[in-house]
């Protein structure tokens, strides 16, 4: 195994302390590894965090490279320079074990192996908003390759492959401008040119809390994650399942009902627009808590978690009418064989929970105008 040589490539700008921290892991990484393994940093930093970076990039034997373009191009642009055989692709914000490298040495054994995934860990504050957002589905996709052998995708945090099949497969697709979606689509192009996706549990890496915690800084991100969900859904047709609207552009179908109660009733029935949508979270949080197997999110977290769902759910149909995809507005994009079974479970509940309230609506409607 000792003769697979990586070449380990992370995009970055700014984060330097975060940076530093995975520069020196990666280090003990590279000592422990008896094969070659260079160390590629591909940043558009400030001029004085540019400096800092480059310090540490000399200090421990990295490759420094400046180029101002988005992630996916970015990353394109360090496998450009990389020369070994296998590129691992890691995150500005996370920190390496030490026998990473030992450990996908060990699935490159296997020839037919064309990439390989390793599992985020999540390290830091326990905050109240980090335990909303472990009520919503969007960690998953970092937990899978501890527990699963045969993956569709892996998250670029964490994901390795033969430098021959990424260029085979063209690589990221630059179309992806903002820091979603790509990774998904290229272990999806990967395992459409036929070639084998595993996870590697012993290759794991730790996640800074720090880069999600931030309100604002999640919030952003959903918006790249919903956008991304509707551009994936495009580009791979044949892996979306047509489900009911997402419940933000049900909530449209509500106020009209209301808008028009209003205008035959009274105007004062505006004021039910918020109160039914909050309503509907309500009953939403509780019946998704009463059904959880493990209980994590408390009731004001589970509030939160939903209002995390809109945001990227919005953002998806925002995204659907820009490009012109109506009928992507009553699609999902189906990620993981696990994710049908979660579908389910939470698709029964949102089905009664939305019929539930058109037909509360609609009984509302007969009994003030009759």
């Amino acid at each position: 195994m000792n003769n697979i040589s990586f070449s380990i490539v992370v995009a970055t700008k700014g984060r330097v302390q975060l940076l530093v921290e995975l520069i020196e892991s990666v280090a003990v990484a590279r000592k422990n590894y008896p094969g070659e393994c260079e160390f590629i940093i591909v940043d558009d930093s400030s001029e004085k965090e540019k400096r800092e970076i480059i310090e540490a990039c000399e200090k421990y034997d990295c490759k420094y490279f400046y180029y101002e373009n988005a992630v996916s191009a970015k990353r394109n642009y360090g496998v450009q320079q990389a020369k070994n055989d296998v590129i691992l692709f890691l995150d500005s914000d996370c920190i390496a074990t030490e026998n990473i490298l030992n450990e996908y040495a060990k699935k490159y054994s296997d020839p037919e192996v064309a990439a390989v995934a390793g599992p985020l860990t999540f390290v830091g504050e326990d905050t109240w908003f980090w335990k909303a957002i472990e009520a919503t589905p969007y960690l998953t996709c970092f937990y899978l390759p501890k527990y699963v052998d045969n993956l569709e995708w892996g998250v670029t945090a964490n994901f390795s492959v033969k430098r021959d099949v990424f260029n085979e497969v063209g690589g990221f697709d630059s179309n992806f401008k903002k820091p979603a979606g790509e990774d998904v689509d290229l272990g999806l192009m990967i395992r459409e040119a036929g070639y084998k996706i595993c996870g590697s549990a012993e290759s794991g890496v730790f996640h800074s809390k720090k880069t999600w915690i931030p309100f604002k800084a999640m919030w952003r991100r959903l918006k790249f994650y919903g956008a991304a969900d509707c551009d994936l859904t495009m580009k791979h047709p044949k892996l979306s399942e047509v489900v009911l609207p997402k419940r933000c552009l049900l909530y449209s179908i509500y106020a009209l009902i209301i808008i028009a109660l209003s205008i035959v009733v009274t105007p004062w029935l505006l004021f039910a627009i918020p109160a039914v949508i909050v309503l509907e979270n309500v009953i939403m949080s509780l019946l998704i808590n009463a059904n959880a197997h493990e209980k994590k999110a408390s009731f004001s977290q589970q509030m939160m978690a939903q209002f995390l769902i809109h945001r990227s759910d919005s953002s998806y149909v925002s995204q659907c009418f820009k490009r012109g995809y109506f009928k992507g507005v009553r699609k999902q994009m189906i990620y993981y064989l696990g994710q049908y079974k979660g579908m389910l479970n939470i698709g029964v509940i949102n089905t009664f929970v939305t019929y539930g309230f058109l037909l509360g609506l609609l009984i509302l409607v007969g009994i003030l105008v009759l």
